[in-house]
C-alpha cells in the first residue's frame, strides 16, 4: 500500500478511536479526552513495530508507524494553523483586548524568564555538560505553554471566560516567542563560533512578531473586503477561512521568516472582531460549526500523533535518565510559579487583575504539547548537533509533555475544585436564582398544558419528575456584595446579543451594528454602566473631517455620499438602541431582587431610550426622505428574508423540490445583495 493510502488509513482509524473514546468519556469525569487520547497513542505506538502475519493488522501497524515518522515541520504546518485559528476565532475579542497587557506580559517577559531559569537549571543540575546555547535552546522548547494542549484542556473543563481567555491568550502568543528564541539558540548551538548578541536577539524578535502581525492584518483586511462583496455564499466564505490560516502561516514563516502563529492569531482576531459583520449573517453560525468540528478532528489527530511519536521514537529503557526527567518536570513548574510570582505585582494592577487562585491555575495549567514535541524532533533530526544532546533533549521534552498532559491535565478539575473555581462566581448566584425562577415558571406552565391534553391522559408524573430533575444553576451559596456588577453585565450582554440578532434579521446594517457593539463593549470595561454612552452619542455627531470636506470645492458629491452614510449609521443605531431598551426592560425587572438597583437601572435605561427617541424624531422631522428610503430598504430586506425562509421551510416539508427552491432562493438573494450595496 502506498504512502498516501497508509496515511488515509491512519486518519480513519484514529478518528474512529477518537469517536469511541469520546463516547466512553462523555459522561465520565475520569480524565479529559485529550489526556486519554495521548495515552492511547502511546499504547498504540508500542505495537507499531511488531511483526504481524495478518495482512489487515500489518497494514494498520504500517500506517501508524508511518504517521509516527512524519516530519516535525510538516506536523506543525498541518495542524498548528487550523488549531490556532479556531482557538483565536472563538475568543471573546473584547476580553482579549482588555487582558492583552497581561497576556503580553506572560507571553514575552514571562517566557524569557522561564527560558533563562530553565537553562540555568540544565547547566547546574543536569549531568550532561550542555553548552549554554544548548541549554537555552532546551529552555525555549519546554518553557512555552502549548496552545494545542492548553486550549483542548480549557474547552473541556473551564467555564470561566476571563480565566480561559488569559490562559488561552498566553498560550497562543508565547508560542511565537518560543519559536524565535528556539531558532536563534539553535543557530548558536550548531555554530559554537557565533557570539551571542543580545541587541540582535531583541531586534530579531521585534521583527518576527511585527511582520507576523502585519501579514495577518493585511490578509484579514483584503479578505474581508472581498467577503463583503460576496452575499450569503457559504462555500466561498467558509472555504476562504479554511485556506487563509495556512496561507498567512506559510507566508509569514517561509517567505518573511516571521511568526506564523502571530499572523494566524491576528487574522482570527480580525475575523472575530470587526470582521464579524462582514460575513453574511446566514453564514456565521455555520462557520463556527465547521471550525468547531475541524478543531475536534485535528485535536484528535494531534494528540494521537504525539503519543505515537513518543512511543515510537523514544527509548524508555535508559533508566539513568528517569530521575533527571522527574526533576526537570518539577523544576519547570517551580520556575513557572516563580515567574508568575515575580510578575504578580504588575499583573494584579493591569487588565482584569490577578488573584492567588488564578495564579495557581495559571501555573498548573501550563501544559506542554505538540509544539514542544515538534521543536524537540527538529533538534533530534539535526545532524549538526552531537547525538547525545539530541537524544537527551528529545527524551526530556517527550517526558515533560507526557507528564504535564497526564498529571496536570487529569488533575486540573480537582485543583479548580479545591480553589473554588469549578463553580459559578458567587456574584452570579443572584442573577441565576432569578433565571431559575423563570425556568421553573415556564416548566409549570408546560406541565399544566400537558395535563389538559386529551391524548396524554396516562402520564406517570412521579416518573416524569424523576426523569427531568434538573441540576440547579444556583446552589444557595452566599451572595457577594457586587451582584450589581453582575446584574448590569448581564443586561449589557443581553443588549449586545439583541444587536447581533437584529443584524442577522437585516434590521440593522453592518456599520451600525459595529458602532452599537463597540459602545456595549466600552460600557463593559471595568465597572459596567448602562448610561451614559458617550462613545455612542459622539458617533451621532457629524465628525469634524466631514464638515471640512463640505467646504472644499469640487468635493460636494463626495461630501454628500459620506454624509448620507453617516446619517444611515446614526438612524439605524438610534433605532437599534430604542428597540434594545424595549427588549431588555422586562429583563431588568425580572433579574434583580434589589428594588433600588432595579429602579436606578430603569431610570438610566429610560434616559438612554429618550436620547435615542429624540434622535429618531429629529431624523423624521428634518430628514424625512432619507428616513423613508432607509425604512423602505429595511422593509424590503425583511420581506425578502421572510420569502427565503418560507421557501426553505417548504422544501424541508416536501412541498417543493430542493432544486426548485434553490433556484428561487438564488433569485431572492440577488435582490438582497443589490439592496445591501445600495444601502451602504
Amino acid at each position: 500500500m502506498n504512502t498516501t493510502l497508509l496515511l488515509l488509513v491512519f486518519f480513519v482509524i484514529t478518528i474512529l478511536i477518537g469517536i469511541v473514546l469520546r463516547a466512553l468519556l462523555k459522561h465520565s469525569a475520569f480524565m479529559p479526552y485529550s489526556v486519554a487520547l495521548l495515552l492511547v497513542g502511546i499504547c498504540l505506538g508500542s505495537f507499531v513495530n511488531g511483526d504481524y502475519s495478518n495482512p489487515f493488522l500489518s497494514e494498520i501497524t504500517a500506517a501508524f508507524n508511518l504517521a509516527s515518522q512524519l516530519n516535525a515541520e510538516l506536523i506543525l504546518f498541518i495542524f498548528l494553523p487550523a488549531l490556532v485559528f479556531e482557538s483565536a476565532f472563538s475568543l471573546e475579542v473584547h476580553l482579549f483586548k482588555r487582558m492583552f497587557s497581561q497576556i503580553a506580559l506572560l507571553a514575552i517577559p514571562g517566557l524569557v524568564i522561564c527560558t533563562l531559569l530553565t537553562a540555568l537549571f540544565a547547566v547546574l543540575v543536569l549531568p550532561w555538560q550542555w553548552s549554554i546555547p544548548s541549554a537555552l535552546m532546551f529552555g525555549a522548547i519546554v518553557s512555552a505553554t502549548d496552545p494545542v494542549a492548553v486550549v483542548a484542556l480549557l474547552k473541556e473543563m473551564c467555564s470561566r471566560a476571563r480565566l480561559q481567555t488569559l490562559l488561552e491568550g498566553e498560550s497562543l502568543l508565547n508560542d511565537g516567542t518560543a519559536i524565535v528564541l528556539f531558532t536563534l539558540f539553535l543557530v548558536l548551538a550548531i555554530d559554537v563560533q557565533t557570539q551571542f548578541d543580545l541587541p540582535y536577539v531583541v531586534i530579531e524578535f521585534i521583527r518576527v512578531v511585527a511582520i507576523g502581525a502585519v501579514t495577518g492584518l493585511i490578509t484579514g483586511v483584503l479578505s474581508l473586503t472581498f467577503i463583503n462583496r460576496v452575499f450569503n455564499d457559504s462555500q466561498i466564505e467558509i472555504t476562504l477561512t479554511l485556506v487563509l490560516p495556512y496561507l498567512v502561516f506559510y507566508v509569514a514563516e517561509h517567505l518573511f521568516h516571521a511568526s506564523g502563529v502571530v499572523a494566524v492569531v491576528t487574522l482570527a482576531l480580525i475575523y472575530a472582531g470587526p470582521g464579524r459583520t462582514r460575513f453574511s449573517p446566514e453564514v456565521i453560525e455555520s462557520l463556527h460549526h465547521v471550525w468547531h468540528s475541524l478543531s475536534y478532528l485535528f485535536n484528535t489527530l494531534i494528540f494521537m500523533l504525539v503519543g505515537l511519536v513518543i512511543a515510537a521514537r523514544l527509548s524508555l529503557d535508559e533508566l539513568v535518565y528517569w530521575p533527571y526527567l522527574v526533576a526537570t518536570y518539577f523544576a519547570i513548574f517551580v520556575i513557572r510559579a516563580l515567574a508568575v510570582t515575580i510578575m504578580t505585582p504588575v499583573l494584579s494592577r493591569i487588565g482584569i487583575g490577578m488573584t492567588k487562585e488564578k495564579s495557581i491555575v495559571l501555573v498548573w495549567g501550563g501544559l506542554r504539547g505538540a509544539v514542544s514535541m515538534a521543536l524537540a524532533l527538529i533538534v533530534a533530526s539535526n545532524e549538526s548537533l552531537p547525538q547525545g544532546i539530541r537524544d537527551q533533549i528529545l527524551f526530556l521534552t517527550a517526558g515533560i509533555v507526557v507528564l504535564s498532559i497526564v498529571v496536570n491535565g487529569s488533575t486540573m478539575a480537582k485543583v479548580m475544585a479545591l480553589l473554588g473555581l469549578n463553580k459559578l462566581p458567587k456574584a452570579k448566584q443572584e442573577a441565576f436564582a432569578k433565571v431559575e425562577q423563570k425556568i421553573e415558571l415556564k416548566l409549570e406552565q408546560t406541565k399544566n398544558q400537558l395535563k389538559t391534553d386529551t391524548l396524554l391522559q396516562h402520564i406517570n408524573w412521579h416518573q416524569v419528575s424523576n426523569s427531568v430533575e434538573r441540576q440547579k444553576l444556583s446552589k444557595n451559596q452566599p451572595v457577594e456584595p457586587n451582584v450589581a456588577t453582575e446584574y448590569l453585565r448581564k443586561l449589557l450582554e443581553a443588549e449586545r446579543q439583541y444587536y447581533w440578532n437584529q443584524f442577522q434579521l437585516g434590521l440593522i446594517g453592518q456599520r451600525a451594528t459595529q458602532v452599537l457593539v463597540a459602545a456595549i463593549e466600552k460600557a463593559l470595561d471595568g465597572e459596567p454602566q448602562v448610561y451614559p454612552r458617550d462613545s455612542l452619542t459622539d458617533t451621532w455627531e457629524i465628525p469634524p473631517w466631514l464638515v471640512t470636506l463640505k467646504s472644499i470645492p469640487g468635493l460636494q458629491k463626495v461630501y454628500g455620499a459620506y454624509l448620507y452614510r453617516h446619517q444611515v449609521i446614526c438612524f439605524e443605531s438610534a433605532k437599534g438602541v430604542f428597540g434594545a431598551i424595549q427588549s431588555i426592560t422586562p429583563l431588568a425587572t425580572s433579574l434583580s431582587h434589589n428594588e433600588q438597583l432595579t429602579q436606578s437601572t430603569l431610570t438610566q435605561l429610560n434616559q438612554l431610550q429618550d436620547i435615542a427617541k429624540n434622535r429618531l424624531d429629529d431624523f423624521s422631522k428634518n430628514h424625512y426622505s432619507m428616513v423613508e428610503k432607509i425604512e423602505s430598504d429595511i422593509a424590503a430586506r425583511v420581506l425578502l428574508n421572510t420569502e427565503r425562509h418560507e421557501l426553505h421551510k417548504m422544501a424541508k416539508h416536501g412541498l417543493i423540490s430542493e432544486g426548485d427552491a434553490e433556484k428561487l432562493v438564488c433569485s431572492i438573494e440577488k435582490k438582497m445583495h443589490k439592496l445591501k450595496h445600495r444601502r451602504h
